[in-house]
């Protein structure tokens, strides 16, 4: 008798947990996704940074679904900042500018942030002349001993190879930002990573790039069905920039070369960083792509610059290329 009233029991209770489990008032809780952490800059319609934000204002998107804001606050982290300084032989001209650019960026410094100098011409020419300080004299000694040189300039190797080197300094110190500053004229000519290489890097690592973008003498002529060398360089300099939640500037002046630094380095000190928990399971391994929006009832208009993706899981980047020490 206890025998069949204990397989009675043992079958009552298997289906109360099968309609327990169908019971659509009762549904299985969803994985927890990893929190995710990103860096944003706003910008009023001029282009000039914004230093005020409130949560209620920002709406986060994850692969087009909609996250829960837990907190927006001044990104006030230490920043490594890796700065990369194009010096092929198109650059002579405004070469000066550039390194009097330069050290503006180093003038500005906070003592908490650590700035390394690179500079780069070809594939086979990117050297790094300053590791990673916070020492001013060892890096303006660094930018003036900075030389031109002849070759064919490797842009997306130079920003590769940076990245990856500020991605590798006080690596897993998820309290200091991760940023490459280049000024270059953005024609790449022979460069041995790919652009989708070089942004994929980006977003597994959280690069920002800023870019000073001399491409004033660059040439506007267009092939058949081709864009100009300028118009390429353009084009390379915004995608880089903007898949990294980075900004990019175009001056034409040396006075507007100053501002643009400037503009920079007021960026890296007026962010905003946003976490949120991810509502996608987090043992699903890849990229995931991000949007962030501005809501305001009055109709303001603001500009919303953040990284376009960001990597879940194993970093496997390409085999990496050496640089020339």
């Amino acid at each position: 008798m206890r025998t069949k009233t204990l397989i009675i029991a043992v079958l009552c209770l298997a289906l109360a947990s099968t309609l327990f489990a169908q019971d659509p008032a009762n549904p299985t809780p969803p994985a927890v996704g990893p929190v995710v952490s990103i860096s944003l800059i706003v910008t009023d319609k001029d282009g000039k940074g914004i230093t005020t934000l409130r949560k209620e204002q920002v709406r986060v998107f994850e692969d087009k679904d909609e996250q829960t804001i837990l907190s927006l606050e001044a990104d006030e982290r230490p920043v490594d900042c890796v700065l990369l300084v194009d010096s092929s032989g198109s650059l002579r001209r405004l070469y000066p500018s550039v390194i009097e650019a330069a050290k503006l960026l180093i003038a500005n410094r906070r003592p908490v942030d650590q700035i390394a100098v690179v500079r780069f011409v070809s594939t086979n020419i990117i050297e790094k002349t300053q590791e990673f300080t916070s020492d001013d004299s060892l890096l303006k000694k660094a930018l003036d001993n900075l030389y031109l040189e002849k070759g064919q300039s490797a842009v997306i190797d130079a920003l590769y190879i940076g990245a990856d080197y500020v991605a590798e300094h006080n690596k897993g110190n998820e309290e200091r930002r991760k940023v490459a500053v280049i000024v270059t004229d953005g024609e790449d000519r022979i460069s041995y990573y790919k652009q989708q290489d070089l942004i994929k890097l980006l977003h597994q690592h959280g690069v920002q790039v800023f870019v000073l973008g001399l491409v004033v003498d660059l040439s506007d002529d267009k092939g058949f069905n081709k864009p100009g060398v300028k118009e390429k360089a353009e084009k390379l300099l915004k995608s880089v920039a903007e898949e990294s939640g980075g900004r990019v500037f175009f001056p034409v002046k040396k006075e507007e070369l100053v501002a643009s630094a400037a503009e920079i380095i007021l960026d890296l000190r007026a962010q905003f960083r946003i976490k949120y928990q991810s509502t996608h399971d987090a043992s699903k391994k890849g990229f995931r792509k991000l949007d962030v929006k501005f809501v305001s009832p009055d109709g303001e208009k603001r500009n919303m610059i953040f990284p376009r993706a960001y990597h879940v899981g194993p970093r496997t980047p390409p085999g990496k290329k050496s640089e020339k020490k």
